[in-house]
């Protein structure tokens, strides 16, 4: 049980580092322009019969290293792009850090996903994980 407070804390972590992609690749991106390649159907969701909810762009753009395919999961309905379509891309890549932005695009549920789960994770293991270090400690 201790281990679920470790996992929970990470989950934590990741969930704020993901939370501020936006404002990561908007202070420390380089804007460039895009080419629309394809537009994508929502897959739904991986165990589940829902029907998909939109489409999202498939965007190649070129950077000084060479170029790069952002595949969108920001999936509306209409969607906005179409295929050719020139679009504005802000992208901040550093060692292996791929991080690509086209207007409108937030940061998505996943931050809110990993932060419940974390929560959850924590609560059920510090606890236990308080337990095991004070009887460690000698101190109960």
């Amino acid at each position: 049980m201790p281990y679920l407070a470790f996992i929970g804390t990470y989950l934590l972590i990741i969930a704020y580092d993901r939370s501020k992609i936006v404002e990561r690749v908007t202070s420390k991106g380089t804007k460039t322009v895009g080419t629309v390649v394809e537009i994508r159907q929502d897959p739904g969701p991986l165990f589940g019969s829902r029907e998909s909810k939109g489409s999202a762009p498939v965007v190649d753009f070129d950077f000084p290293n060479g170029s790069h395919r952002h595949y969108s999961t920001h999936y509306q309905t209409p969607t906005q792009y179409y295929v050719g379509q020139k679009v504005e891309v802000r992208y901040y890549f550093y060692k292996s850090i791929r991080e690509v932005l086209l207007p409108h695009e937030d940061a998505g549920t996943l931050p809110k996903t990993l932060f419940r789960w974390g929560i959850v994770l924590c609560l059920l293991g510090y606890p236990f994980l308080f337990k095991k270090l004070m009887l460690f400690g000698g101190i109960v």
